[in-house]
């Protein structure tokens, strides 16, 4: 039933912006008005992660007129002392965008039961909370096939994540039935660089990996952090400063392809302002979310792979050939189609 309230909604909006502007002080004609909305995220400052759903939730208020204020966090701590202060001084929608956000949320929603709460790339344990989850595997598997269809005579592809646990599999997962959709025999040497920030540590698993796959391989998949990622980018140029045995790998996050280093062909990224989006036009609807939780992925632009769901920065077209992207848009639209299913597998049962 909520679903088939947008229309409605839809229309509520155009009547009561074309007889009340904000210019005119009438608020009793938006319905809108009355609610104040707060995001709460780690500091901003140029993480696209964080600015995308800024973004998104700033234009909302302003074509909506309701109230809204950012909320950023130092620490750990800070996620419940800001939620908890945006509660009390009478916030409607308390959104949290990172992983920080689950635990303190699903605790707050009990404590403020007239206040609607909501998560982005997470999910919180409490069932009042709207969770928003990406698919990662989806995604990933999207670039599999993409990058086998790049090197469709290699045997082995590398990948270096940020720590063994299940969430980082999800990615590797994907990517390696992806991979195996066009060769099949494929393996993957895998190393954790054990950090999110330590560039050098990645750097020192790129180096440990592409000595494994030397000769059989070319692409190393980068899903250590945003940040850290850049020491596997590092690797990529000086190995091709030394002449042969070419490396490449992805970005992740944001797009990070560039003609400074053209070893970077693709990548994954979050887009957190679908996410944003999809919350508060839930609470709009009835002035409450949806509780529980909902997964997007490569098929709402919202988990995307540079060059299929957007067109990427910087082009390898050495590589990355329009065959090449065609393969990973097949790939997505087999996905939606419901002709590849991956089913939710844990690293321990995998059979690969």
């Amino acid at each position: 039933m909520k679903k088939l309230l947008c229309l409605v909604v839809a229309c509520m909006l155009v009547l009561t912006t074309v007889g009340c502007t904000k210019e005119s002080g009438n608020d009793d004609q938006n319905p809108y008005a009355k609610y104040k909305v707060a995001m709460v995220s780690a500091t901003v400052g140029t993480d696209e992660f964080i600015l995308q759903a800024l973004r998104q939730v700033q234009a909302m208020s302003q074509e909506y007129g309701f109230t809204f204020t950012s909320l950023e966090c130092a620490n750990n701590d800070d996620w419940d002392l800001k939620a908890r202060k945006a509660a009390e001084e009478g916030y409607n929608l308390i959104v949290g965008v990172g992983w920080n956000a689950a635990a303190p949320f699903s605790a707050l929603a009990d404590e403020f039961s007239n206040v609607s709460f909501g998560v982005i790339d997470t999910a919180a344990e409490n069932e009042k909370v709207m969770s928003i989850k990406y698919n990662t595997t989806d995604g990933c598997y999207v670039m599999g096939a993409m990058i086998a269809a790049a090197f469709p005579n290699d045997k082995k592809f590398g990948y270096i994540g940020n720590y063994q646990n299940q969430s980082n599999f999800e990615y590797k997962y994907g990517f390696m039935e992806g991979v195996k959709s066009l060769i099949p025999d494929a393996q993957f040497p895998t190393a954790y660089a054990d950090t999110y920030a330590d560039t050098s540590a990645a750097y020192n698993k790129a180096v440990e990996i592409a000595a494994q796959i030397a000769g059989e391989g070319h692409f190393i998949m980068g899903s250590v952090a945003n940040s850290a990622n850049a020491g596997i980018y590092q690797f990529a140029l000086e190995k091709a400063a030394q002449g042969n045995d070419y490396i490449y790998t992805s970005g992740l996050s944001v797009d990070q392809t560039t003609a400074d280093n053209p070893y970077i062909l693709t990548g994954l990224t979050k887009n957190t302002a679908i996410a944003m989006k999809h919350i508060v036009s839930d609470f709009l609807q009835d002035g409450k979310v949806t509780g529980g939780v909902t997964t997007l992925g490569v098929n709402d632009d919202a988990f995307c792979v540079v060059g299929i769901n957007f067109d990427a920065n910087f082009r390898n077209s050495d590589i990355i050939t329009d065959d090449v992207l065609a393969a990973g848009k097949k790939a997505a639209q087999d996905l939606k189609d419901g002709k590849v299913v991956l089913p939710y597998v844990m690293e321990n049962d995998y059979q690969g």
